[in-house]
C-alpha cells in the first residue's frame, strides 16, 4: 500500500510530497519527490518501530542537504577530477562544486530537484528530465528512480535514456544506522563486502594509482567484521551480497548489479538536527553507495558509466533485504 501526504512547499510555492510504502508486516518506507530521496525505513522489531535511515522532518533541511541524506545522486555519483569529464577521446568541462572537482552532479544535481512521481500498490516511480548542458553534461537524459517494497526487500532501480553519448553513474546516498537513526556512532556495525580490490585516494579524495589488493590491509572486508575506522573508499565488487549488521539485532543484505560500492563512514557529517530532533554527528551512520567504478584523473570514465549512443538505455538495481535476529538466528520473515 502507498499513501501520499504533503511534505512541504518550496519558497516559490511548489509542493513536495512524501510517499510511504507499507507491507503486511508493518515495514514502512518513505520517499520524497524532492531529490527522489529515501527519508525513512521503519522496521517492526521486538514490539517497537525502528527507523534505520538518517533523514529530516522538514523540506527546508532537504533543500540545504549538504550531506545528501537519502538522496538520489546524479548524473554522476562521486568526484570527477578537475571537473573534466572524459568519455572516450572527448572531454567536457563540468561545474566545479568541491574545490576544483565536480561532486555528486554539481551545484544543483538531481538530489536538489523535484521529480515527477507516480505510484502503484507497492512501488513509487520518480522521473526527471535533465537537459543538454545540465551542469556541463552532454545530452538530454530522462532519468528514473523506482522504489519497490516487496516482503522484506526494498529494491531501488535506476534507469536512464539519452539522446546522445553521455555519462551516468547514479546512486542512493542513504545513511544507515541499523541500531536506529538516532543511535550514534555506527562504527561498531559489522560489515562484509565481496571485493578483492579497492581504490586508494589522495588527500583530496581523488583516486590515485588505480586499484589495489585488499589482502593484508584494513580494506579487507571479505569476511564479516567490525568496521572500526574511517572510510570513504570505493570497492570493486564480485558476486555475492554485501552484509551489514548492527548490534541491535537488525541486519541488512545488499544485492546489486553495480560494479562497485562506495563505503563512507560519515566522518565529515557535521553535527546537525535530524528527525525527531535527533542529533546527528560524525560517524553516526554507514553509507554503502552502489555505483560504477570511480573516475580517475586524466582517464576516460569506465564503460559502465557511459550511455553510449542516442536512444541507449541502461538500468541498475540494488536490493536491500532486512533481517532480524530471533533466538540467536537471523530471520527475514518478521519484517
Amino acid at each position: 500500500m502507498v499513501t501520499k501526504r504533503l511534505f512541504g512547499q518550496t519558497p516559490d510555492g511548489k509542493s513536495v510530497f512524501a510517499y510511504t510504502i507499507t507491507n503486511r508486516s508493518g515495514t514502512a518506507v518513505t520517499v520524497l519527490d524532492y531529490g527522489a530521496a529515501l527519508q525513512s525505513v521503519v522496521l517492526p522489531y521486538k514490539g517497537k518501530r525502528l527507523d534505520v535511515v538518517l533523514g529530516y522532518d522538514t523540506l527546508d533541511n532537504y533543500m540545504q542537504n549538504d550531506a545528501y541524506l537519502g538522496a538520489s545522486v546524479g548524473r554522476y555519483a562521486g568526484r570527477i577530477p578537475d571537473s573534466l569529464l572524459r568519455i572516450g577521446a572527448e572531454a567536457f568541462p563540468l561545474t566545479a562544486n568541491e574545490g576544483p572537482n565536480h561532486l555528486h552532479g554539481g551545484r544543483c544535481g538531481f538530489s536538489h530537484r523535484i521529480w515527477f512521481a507516480k505510484h502503484t500498490r507497492n512501488t513509487v516511480c520518480f522521473d526527471l528530465l535533465s537537459p543538454d548542458g545540465d551542469e556541463g553534461y552532454p545530452g538530454m537524459v530522462r532519468f528514473y528512480a523506482i522504489y519497490t517494497l516487496k516482503r522484506s526487500k526494498l529494491t531501488i532501480t535506476y534507469r536512464a535514456e539519452s539522446d546522445r553519448i553521455t555519462a551516468w553513474n547514479p546512486t542512493n546516498h542513504a545513511y544507515w544506522n541499523l541500531n536506529g537513526h538516532d543511535a550514534g556512532d555506527a562504527r561498531t556495525h559489522r560489515l562484509e563486502i565481496p571485493a578483492d580490490r579497492y581504490v586508494p585516494v589522495g588527500p583530496d579524495m581523488i583516486p590515485v594509482d588505480g586499484e589495489a589488493d585488499v589482502s593484508g590491509t584494513r580494506f579487507d572486508f571479505r569476511s564479516l567484521r567490525e568496521i572500526g575506522g574511517a572510510y570513504d573508499h570505493s570497492f570493486v565488487l564480485h558476486k555475492g551480497p554485501i552484509r551489514l549488521y548492527g548490534s541491535s539485532g537488525v541486519g541488512m543484505e545488499i544485492m546489486t548489479d553495480c560494479a562497485a560500492v562506495q563505503l563512507y563512514t560519515a566522518e565529515f557529517l557535521s553535527e546537525r538536527k535530524g528527525k525527531q530532533n535527533a542529533l546527528y554527528r560524525p560517524f553516526g551512520a554507514i553509507c554503502l553507495e552502489t555505483q560504477g567504478r570511480q573516475a580517475q584523473r586524466g582517464r576516460p570514465i569506465a564503460e559502465e558509466n557511459v550511455l553510449s549512443r542516442p536512444g541507449s538505455r541502461k538500468t541498475r538495481k540494488t536490493t536491500y533485504r532486512f533481517i532480524t535476529k530471533e533466538d540467536g538466528k537471523w530471520n527475514p520473515s518478521t519484517i
